[in-house]
């Protein structure tokens, strides 16, 4: 998988302490046992350290969807920086 997935599972792992055999691309957080306040939780994790707009997290969202929808926020963002001018130092 990629490391947008990997990043998901070992936060659901390490932060919210779910069995590392329970985790599955199809699992769904609801599946997990993620109440309504791990997913808050679980939210402002992912928006952190993924860019991910914390509307986008559900009950029913796989965790490969979780992941799909990471890597797209995060390209959405690259491809919204501005430019360099030419000749401009970084």
């Amino acid at each position: 998988m990629t490391t947008t997935y990997q990043i998901i599972t070992d936060c659901l792992i390490q932060d919210f302490e779910v069995p590392a055999d329970r985790i599955t691309p199809r699992a769904t957080l609801d599946q997990l046992d993620l109440d309504s306040l791990s997913l808050v939780e679980l939210s402002l994790i992912v928006e952190e350290r993924l860019g991910l707009a914390a509307a986008d997290i559900r009950q029913d969202i796989t965790l490969a969807e979780l992941a799909t929808l990471a890597e797209l926020a995060t390209a959405g963002q690259a491809d919204t920086q501005p430019a360099a001018a030419p000749g401009a130092q970084l």
